[in-house]
């Protein structure tokens, strides 16, 4: 289906050129344009052949020449993500709350979001044409959620309709140039224990062009009543995950199980540079080393503001950002405190940051008026929007007009004040 031409760069190749907004474009060089990833691969030659439909929906070509200095200028509108085929027992889309941004609901599992932006896609939604697609375009590398490599539990687990062979397609993509990253989502009960060491054992083989293996316990929120059954992972549990995992190279547990497990988080050099960050691998430990790093700079900052800055934070960095506060006020007395929100929106078995709400963060973080509230940046987007929908402005309000935001690496920091 051809892409349409949202907008145009002033003074760019496009805008010297016959093409318009609103023009839909059919192929370059006799590539098919479907979509943003098609317009950037296929405009990488010198001269483009460009055959496009007007508003007319008459047929033109032109032709550009690149200079390679001048940008091409060709902006498309917006995708439209492809959405999952799949009807998991323990999608987390499923079991939220009413009344939350609504993009959040969409069941985003499209490969070129994939590729792009590290989003983690189970592969059962794609045609042959699709695979090809990514191999011509060597889209490397790719995350890809397995859960586990035996089909039949795979099924049952993400309860598609159709015949579909997980390792298989790994082991054909892999054969095909296309490097991955992997998850598995540990459900007590189902892919844990030994279909979790065959799954393991299955990824870190060497038939596969697998770069990580990051192993996630399963979320649960408190709107399940209609749904399947399930546990979540407990500590004894953790402690044969990361027992188990350990057998094997290139995997990785999330600082979740560690400390459900009670065990210290591993030094900076086991992650490998942080494969899967985004997936809460080894969040906690390079925030820790950023705060190594960043903390005299840090303490000179809020040491030229008279307030008192409070940490608000979720359960699960409860005790790290504790320990830094800590730190802090046994070189200035009194300078900080933390505050752990409880998230009543979810349910309390939701113990990340990123999924606490204006709303829980504004009823139980009480404020004395020479305070300043410190936040992680990933409770907002990139909109600035928390994940029910308040805007950092207007939570700041909510806090006297005066906000702290800390990005989760703890690598900046912006005061924001009336």
């Amino acid at each position: 289906m051809p892409i349409t031409v949202n907008d145009i760069i002033n003074g760019s190749l496009a805008d010297n050129s016959k093409l318009n907004i609103h023009d839909r474009i059919i192929s370059i060089n006799g590539n098919e344009v479907n979509d943003f990833l098609d317009l950037q691969f296929y405009t990488a030659d010198e001269i483009l052949k460009i055959i496009y439909l007007d508003n007319s929906g008459i047929e033109h070509s032109l032709e550009i020449l690149q200079d390679w200095e001048t940008p091409l200028g060709i902006i498309p509108h917006e995708h439209k993500c492809r959405t999952c085929a799949n009807d998991c027992i323990f999608c987390f889309v499923d079991q939220m709350p009413d009344n939350l941004r609504k993009t959040l609901y969409i069941k985003d599992d499209d490969y070129r979001f994939s590729f792009v932006f590290g989003n983690f896609i189970t592969l059962t939604n794609l045609s042959d044409k699709d695979i090809s697609r990514m191999i011509e375009q060597k889209l490397n590398p790719l995350y890809i959620s397995v859960h586990t490599t035996n089909p039949v539990l795979h099924k049952k687990m993400l309860r598609y309709k159709h015949n579909f062979n997980i390792i298989e397609k790994l082991k054909f993509l892999s054969k095909n140039g296309i490097e991955f990253h992997t998850q598995i989502v540990v459900i007590p009960g189902w892919n844990d224990g030994k279909e979790l060491e065959h799954t393991l054992i299955d990824l870190t083989s060497t038939e596969l062009n697998s770069l990580s293996v990051g192993i996630v316990p399963v979320g649960l929120s408190k709107f399940r009543n209609s749904l399947t059954q399930l546990f979540p992972v407990n500590s004894k549990q953790a402690v044969q995950i990361l027992k188990l995992s350990s057998k094997f190279p290139r995997t990785y547990c999330s600082d979740e199980i560690y400390l459900l497990a009670n065990e210290e988080i591993p030094p900076e050099d086991f992650y490998d540079g942080y494969p899967q960050l985004e997936n809460g691998i080894g969040m906690i430990r390079l925030l820790l080393e950023n705060w190594k790093l960043n903390k005299n700079d840090f303490i000179s900052d809020i040491q030229e503001i008279s307030e008192k800055i409070v940490f608000i934070t979720a359960e699960l960095a409860y005790s790290t950002i504790s320990g830094i506060s800590d730190e802090i006020n046994r070189l200035h007395p009194q300078k900080t405190r933390t505050v752990e929100v409880i998230n009543n929106a979810f349910g309390e078995n939701v113990t990340v940051a990123g999924l606490l709400t204006a709303s829980d963060i504004i009823d139980q973080v009480k404020l004395e008026i020479y305070e300043i509230p410190a936040l992680s940046s990933n409770v907002f987007n990139e909109d600035d929007l928390t994940i029910d929908g308040l805007s950092k402005d207007e939570l700041k309000e909510q806090f006297g007009g005066r906000l702290l935001i800390i990005n989760e690496e703890f690598e900046e920091w912006i005061f924001f004040h009336k």
